[in-house]
Order: C-alpha cells, then sequence, then structure tokens
C-alpha cells in the first residue's frame, strides 16, 4: 500500500537537520551511585549523526561519520564496564545497527558507505558484547517466563533488542560459527531470540500489554527496538506479528487521546511531564497521522523515521476523529504485582492476576482515567508499576488537566536537586465521569491536586464544598473531603498552581462532564453542588453525579465497592472498547472502527498464553 502523506511528514522529518554538523557530547560522570560513567548522550549524538549523514547521502559528512562510528565502538571495547551498564551503550544500537545494516559493506541500502575500518571496529565491538552479554537460557524463556523482567520494561527490551540486531550483523558477515560466553553459537543465539520475540508479543497482547502502562517517555524506548524486527528480520512471522502489534499499540494510544493530547491511567510519569499532555509518542504520531505538532528529531525519532512501518488508514481516523468515537469506556488488566520472587534488579511479575483494574471514561472533550488497585504495601508492586502512577482528567486543550497526585517522596538519581520519585502513591476508584483517590496507607506524601490554567480553562469557583472548572465544553468538580487546603505555584514551568490538602490523607473527588450530558457549565454545577459525601467509621459513601454508590474504606482496611462490586475488578478481558477488545490471554486482538475491522493474530507464539505445554 501507499502512504504519501506519511511518507511526506517522514521525509520532512530526514530533512529537518540537513548538514548539521556532529554535536560532541562528553562521556558524563555516574548518574546512579555505583554505576560506572554515563555515555549515553555521547553515543546517541554520534548514532543519530551517522544515521542521518549516510540516509540523507550528506557525502561531505561521510568521514566525520565514520571516525565517529570509529570512536563509539573503540569505547566501548576499551570499556566493558560502560557497555555492560543499563543507561548508555544499548540505548543507541538502534541507530547504529540499521546503519551498518543498511551501508556497511553488505548493505541492503548503498553498501559501503560505512568504511572496512569503522564496520571491522563495530563487529569487533558487537562480537564483544554479545559473547559476554548474550544468554541462551534469557533468550528460549517463553509464555509467563517473559514477564521475568530485567532492569524495566524498555531497558530489557533494549538489550534484547541490541543482542538480536548485532548478532543479525554477525551472522550476516559470516560470523554465526562464533562460539558465545556459555558455549553456544551467535547463530543458535539469534534464533533463540527469534523465538522469544514472538513469544513475548504474544503476551503482551494477551495480558494487557506493558507493565510500564502508557509511560509517556518510556513507552517509545521499547517500541522503537522492536522495529528492526520490522525492517530487518529474516523471519517473515517475526515480521507480520510485530506490524501487527504496533497497530494495537497504536489503537490503543488513539482512543485514549484528542488531537495528540493523550490521558487515561500511566505509570512511571515524572514531575514536569505529568503536568504536560504532550508525550513521546505524540511527536511520533505527527509522523503517522499529521495529530500534535511537528517537532525536529532527536534520538528515538530516527528509528522511527527510517523504519517501513506505517500506520493504517483506520488507525489515523480514529486519531483524527474523537468526535467519531463518541462517549465510551475502555477497559484492562495490566500486570503489576510482584510474584514472591521478585527481586530487583529482576522482576518478577504476578501473572494470572496483575492487581489492576485500567479505566478510562473518554469523551470527544475528556479523558478522564486512572488504575484501581488494591491497597498493597509498595513492596507489593514490581518498582516499574508502583512508581510514579498518574491518574486525573485531561481536558482537549494542551496542557489543560486537573491531576490528584500526592507528593512525590524520593529522589531520581545523583544529580537530582528535588524529589521526583513516588512508589506507591495512591489507590483510586473510578465509574464513568466519577474518581475517588486517596494516598496509600504507607505512603508518605501528602495528597494535593494539580489544576492547570492553561488557555481555555476557566477560573476556578468555590460553591458548596466543590472547586468548579471547565475547559472548552467540558466541566469539571473536585471536592477535598476533609480539612481545609491553600495553594502553592507549579515550580516546573507548567501553567496551573497545586492545591495542597491540610490533612494529607484526606480522600479526594474529582466530577467530570461535558456538553454530551451537561448542556452548560451551570447545569453542571448545579448538579455537582447538590451532591454530598458522608464519612464516618472510616468509611466515605457517595452517590455520584452519574448515579453510582462508592463505598470507600479511607482506614485502608476493608472491602472497598462500586455499585456493591470490588473496585478493583478482574475482568476477563486483555483490552475492551468499542475499538479494541481481546478476551484474557488470547491471542487474537480485534480492532473496530466506524465498520471497519482488522484482526491481528500473536498466534505464532511457540507458548500458548497461559504459560503451559503446547
Amino acid at each position: 500500500m501507499n502512504y504519501p502523506e506519511q511518507d511526506a511528514r517522514i521525509r520532512q522529518g530526514w530533512e529537518a537537520r540537513r548538514g548539521a554538523p556532529l554535536v560532541h557530547v562528553d562521556v558524563k560522570p555516574p548518574v546512579f551511585a555505583g554505576h560506572p560513567r554515563f555515555s549515553r548522550d555521547f553515543s546517541y549524538q554520534i548514532a543519530i549523526f551517522v544515521l542521518r549523514v549516510f540516509h540523507n547521502r550528506e557525502e561531505n559528512f561521510y568521514a566525520d561519520a565514520n571516525r565517529a562510528l570509529i570512536e563509539n565502538s573503540r569505547f566501548y571495547i576499551e570499556n566493558t564496564d560502560v557497555r555492560d551498564d543499563r543507561d548508555s551503550f544499548y540505548w543507541n544500537i538502534g541507530e547504529l545497527g540499521r546503519a551498518v545494516l543498511r551501508y556497511g559493506s553488505l548493505g541492503t541500502e548503498e553498501p559501503g558507505l560505512i568504511t572496512k575500518e569503522a564496520e571491522d571496529v563495530f563487529l569487533e565491538m558487537a562480537l564483544g558484547y554479545c559473547h559476554d552479554m548474550s544468554r541462551l537460557t534469557d533468550a528460549a524463556s517463553g509464555g509467563v517466563e517473559t514477564w521475568h523482567i530485567y532492569e524495566s520494561e524498555n531497558h530489557h527490551v533494549q538489550r534484547d533488542s541490541a543482542l538480536w540486531q548485532l548478532e543479525l550483523i554477525l551472522i550476516r558477515h559470516g560470523r554465526g560459527g562464533e562460539v558465545m560466553g556459555d558455549g553456544a553459537t551467535v547463530e543458535e543465539h539469534f534464533a533463540a531470540w527469534t523465538r522469544f520475540f514472538k513469544n513475548w508479543m504474544r503476551e503482551r497482547a494477551g495480558r494487557s500489554m506493558f507493565v510500564e502502562v502508557h509511560s509517556k517517555c518510556y513507552g517509545t524506548h521499547t517500541m522503537k527496538n522492536l522495529m528492526p524486527l520490522i525492517d530487518f528480520a529474516p523471519d517473515e512471522e517475526l515480521r507480520r506479528m510485530t506490524v501487527d502489534f504496533f497497530h494495537l499499540y497504536w489503537a490503543l494510544w488513539a482512543e485514549e487521546q484528542i488531537g495528540g493530547t493523550v490521558g487515561g491511567g500511566m505509570t512511571r510519569v515524572y514531575p514536569g511531564s505529568a503536568e504536560r499532555t504532550d508525550s513521546e509518542a505524540a511527536h511520533w504520531a505527527w509522523y503517522y497521522a499529521g495529530v500534535a505538532a511537528f517537532r525536529a528529531p532527536s534520538g528515538s525519532d530516527y528509528v522511527l523515521l527510517d523504519c517501513g512501518y506505517r500506520m493504517p488508514e483506520m488507525i489515523v481516523q480514529m486519531i483524527l476523529h474523537p468526535e467519531k468515537r463518541g462517549v465510551y469506556t475502555t477497559e484492562s488488566r495490566p500486570l503489576g504485582k510482584a510474584s514472591p520472587k521478585d527481586h530487583y534488579p529482576d522482576y518478577y511479575v504476578e501473572t494470572e492476576w496483575g492487581g489492576i483494574y485500567r479505566t478510562s471514561y473518554v469523551t470527544p472533550r475528556m479523558i478522564l482515567g486512572t488504575l484501581q488497585c488494591p491497597q498493597l504495601t509498595a513492596r507489593g508492586w514490581v518498582g516499574i508499576s508502583g512508581q510514579n502512577r498518574f491518574q486525573g482528567l485531561t481536558f482537549s486543550v494542551p496542557d489543560a488537566q486537573i491531576l490528584p497526585l500526592p507528593a512525590p517522596t524520593g529522589l531520581h538519581n545523583l544529580h537530582s536537586t528535588a524529589p521526583t520519585i513516588g512508589y506507591n502513591a495512591f489507590w483510586s476508584m473510578m465509574a464513568e465521569g466519577t474518581l475517588l483517590t486517596q494516598r496509600c496507607g504507607d505512603y508518605k506524601g501528602g495528597m494535593r491536586v494539580f489544576f492547570s490554567d492553561a488557555g481555555g480553562v476557566s477560573e476556578i469557583a468555590e460553591r458548596d464544598g466543590w472547586l468548579l472548572t471547565g475547559c472548552s465544553g467540558a466541566y469539571a468538580a473536585v471536592r477535598v473531603v476533609r480539612g481545609g487546603y491553600h495553594w502553592e505555584a507549579q515550580q516546573s514551568g507548567v501553567h496551573g498552581r497545586w492545591l495542597i490538602c491540610e490533612d494529607p490523607a484526606t480522600p479526594v473527588i474529582l466530577e467530570a462532564g461535558d456538553l454530551s450530558r451537561f448542556p452548560t457549565a451551570d447545569a453542571f454545577a448545579d448538579a455537582v453542588c447538590a451532591l454530598a459525601p458522608t464519612e464516618a467509621d472510616g468509611v466515605l459513601r457517595y452517590r455520584s453525579l452519574y448515579g453510582h454508590d462508592f463505598v470507600m474504606y479511607t482506614a485502608c482496611d476493608g472491602a472497598s465497592t462500586v455499585d456493591g462490586e470490588y473496585y478493583a475488578k478482574q475482568i476477563p478481558w486483555s483490552f475492551r472498547s468499542p475499538f479494541v477488545n481481546a478476551p484474557w490471554k488470547s491471542a487474537v486482538v480485534t480492532l473496530s472502527f466506524l465498520g471497519e475491522t482488522m484482526t491481528l493474530d500473536f498466534s505464532a507464539g511457540d507458548f500458548p498464553a497461559d504459560g503451559g505445554a503446547e
């Protein structure tokens, strides 16, 4: 099929930095205690320069690109401690590997642009890394074993994809018989990694995708490292499955965004990013759907530019037309609970009941979403699930949000000057446009609510205990259940301010609605202000704007319910919405929009989704 509009935007991305010289970045001191130096930025600048120069045929930079490729490869040959660390080497292999595959001596595009010296040093680096880091026992895992996650979801995929890609290059250069550190050959490892990725995608499709749920920054790092499977996999089934996996990723993103403004419950969303509605995925979506705004490419964007994936028109239309999607709820049950074996840096995730009931209420003007979780301690969740969970109301206008998020309590790394990390910070209950939330019992950060004052957001009015505001035909009301509050300015440059609850453990209620149900802001306000929660003996009772009965045990010691049903439901679906549907552990996902359907088939994995024998 032809995708002229997508192709034109991708060409624009390639041209955006044409003629720019290499920006040399020094290797930096360690970012985390006990780790070696940090070379990610040093290598990223080289990687994107090399790939851009050869793709654009910028002949005046060929010598610089080859020298830079040699410099990068020799650095990792000579500094294996940095090479083997989680934060540096494999972050840029997605760019450099495809440069060698396209422009090396056996390149698929224009062989020989990369010199023999640069290629030989790269192969030496690749063989050393694969010899020391590739393990057949890791690659041969399948089924639920793919939920044994190294460091984080994006780290795990980056490492495994780097090994797959480097081993493919070694095989193409006649090095497939080389023996790895565990005694198996490069070819045996590559075959096992190919099988692994089939099983990995089947498992994610069958169990609600990622533990790092809709992460604004880490999601694209994960997806970028699947792109080599589309472009270079000798196994046609793996190529097809990966294309289907991208269709699924974008369909899930499409149904919870409005004009590139994304909402819904997420994990691993850091302060500063949380208060803004853009994301790395939104910048990627510009290339495919023309949504959001163009940003000159950097980092991972160059892998997208070079990848042959194109978004189907059905998903493009789903992104572009929220008014045709209407009003609906999305449901899924992503994994997050820690198994008894869980021990950082190796995360072991419970695979039968991951603990999370994720819901979003979406209209053409707003998205309300959260992660409904049982009230576990922080150790009850793997770290990449519990870290910096995100929830709240997102309007259709960029950066217009209301976010009930307890204050962070921990530092991210050695260079952090203020807290940016919180684990297991809140628990919440939700039905349609109503959200009740409270900090978790063992969490130390106090309850607070971010109110954006981005363009189009109305002034906050207080009436009958409710704080009322709205934006572009959508309305919101916030109620602090007990105690007073005060206001603090937002510090990260985003327009807005924080409501700080005087009682740090108070529940907060957020009601949201729009023109589809309330013709005016006054009609919404009148309906909300007729509502009042009651709290006694550690139990909050509330009949919502939508007629749902909430019973919330605010001492975190009871079975809280919505309409008499336990709130953190174990639904029998991996995904359920008008547009994306799959039963739990199914290898088949159905996409639907405006009468068109698409079936995504992940059944090629060798292991059934329950992890049992075939």
